[in-house]
């Protein structure tokens, strides 16, 4: 019973290991917004830019959707895996500690008051390290048995915790026929319980664990793993903070406004600034496509998107502006066609970013 319990701990250690792998992988590690930007921009993946400028929030699901069923076919593998190596352990380590504690014994004689207690805080090993000095003085003051001082390695105590209760007071008058015959038993009963696992309860078992992982249950739980759904008005970055009722959005990655349709009102020319940019604050004006009043960045916010104040003002970085120029060479004659934008990129672009990406 106490070993079916150990089988039936690791496989309950599956929620677990998931909050685990959920906090350091999508929270701790990174937001699923700066892990959607390293897949898409970051690695300059046309196609996982060209999804995440269409709707992050989908791209950013399928990723994780796409990490988390890879995770939970690892996970449930791994917990098999550490189930068939307990088995082997476990038979291996009790036979060796079994004829350990047999050879301390002479064949023929026989040992009055030896309590089966004894075996079993041998068993039990380092886990009650303070249990085995107490064990060896009386065996050697009872029956001149000189145990060595180190502790054994093996730790078989979440097995023989109970059954010590419950019958560590019977009395074993000769212990080498009774590790003869307690070893048969083991391997038996062992042998016979791995091979219902081998051949039966190994599949249910992962099916279940793969029915538990699936469930709409625990993916609806950890669907705050994405975050606020909010993106920038001006560029269409998503808010990299969790969806916990937050006033004011924050994105620390910004494209540049052509990626979601901002032109020169007048040319119909794309506007290829970062929007954080100097020159989004002092040489461009703002407004949504049916509105002809246009107005200074802040003002802009202020009025239609207060949530996003205040909004960053800082210069990208050389890199930044790099991959931000090579994905729009890449991808302007299918936004120009889309947004209804008048392209006048600069021709030197082309030689300077188009070989980013291929």
């Amino acid at each position: 019973m106490a070993f079916k319990q150990q089988l039936e701990g690791k496989e309950k250690s599956i929620d677990q290991r998931l909050q685990i792998y959920l906090k350091k992988g999508w929270t701790d590690t990174y937001t699923a917004t700066s892990y959607a930007y390293s897949e898409s921009f970051d690695k300059l993946n046309i196609n996982a830019i060209r999804e995440y400028l269409e709707d992050p929030v989908e791209y950013m699901t399928n990723l994780f959707n796409a990490d988390y069923t890879i995770y939970s076919e690892t996970l449930v593998e791994s917990i098999l895996r550490e189930i068939d190596e307990y088995f082997m352990n476990t038979k291996e380590n009790l036979l060796n500690a079994i004829s350990e504690w047999s050879a301390l014994f002479e064949p023929d004689r026989k040992y009055d008051e030896l309590p089966l207690s004894t075996l079993f805080l041998y068993l039990i090993g380092r886990s009650i390290s303070y249990e085995y000095s107490s064990l060896r003085i009386f065996l050697q003051r009872k029956y001149n048995i000189n145990m060595k001082e180190t502790v054994p390695e093996h730790d078989l105590s979440e097995i023989f915790k109970d059954i010590n209760s419950l019958l560590g007071s019977i009395i074993i008058e000769k212990p080498v026929d009774f590790c003869k015959l307690f070893c048969r038993s083991l391997i038996e009963g062992l042998t016979d319980m791995q091979a219902t696992w081998i051949n039966t309860e190994k599949n249910i078992t992962r099916v279940r664990m793969q029915a538990q992982l699936a469930t709409k249950y625990i993916l609806k739980s950890h669907w705050n793993q994405l975050g606020c759904s909010a993106r920038c008005p001006l560029c269409s970055s998503k808010c990299e903070l969790p969806e916990d009722d937050h006033t004011q959005h924050q994105a620390t990655k910004h494209f540049l406004p052509a990626f979601v349709g901002f032109r020169n009102r007048n040319t119909g020319h794309p506007s290829l600034i970062i929007c954080t940019e100097d020159d989004a604050y002092d040489k461009h004006k703002w407004a949504h496509s049916n509105d002809s009043n246009y107005l200074p960045l802040n003002e802009f916010l202020r009025k239609h998107h207060p949530s996003w104040l205040p909004f960053p003002r800082s210069e990208p970085s050389d890199e930044h502006i790099t991959k931000m120029r090579a994905v729009w060479w890449k991808l302007k004659d299918e936004l120009c066609k889309k947004f209804d934008m008048i392209d006048n990129t600069d021709p030197s672009w082309g030689a300077r970013y188009g070989s980013l990406i291929p």
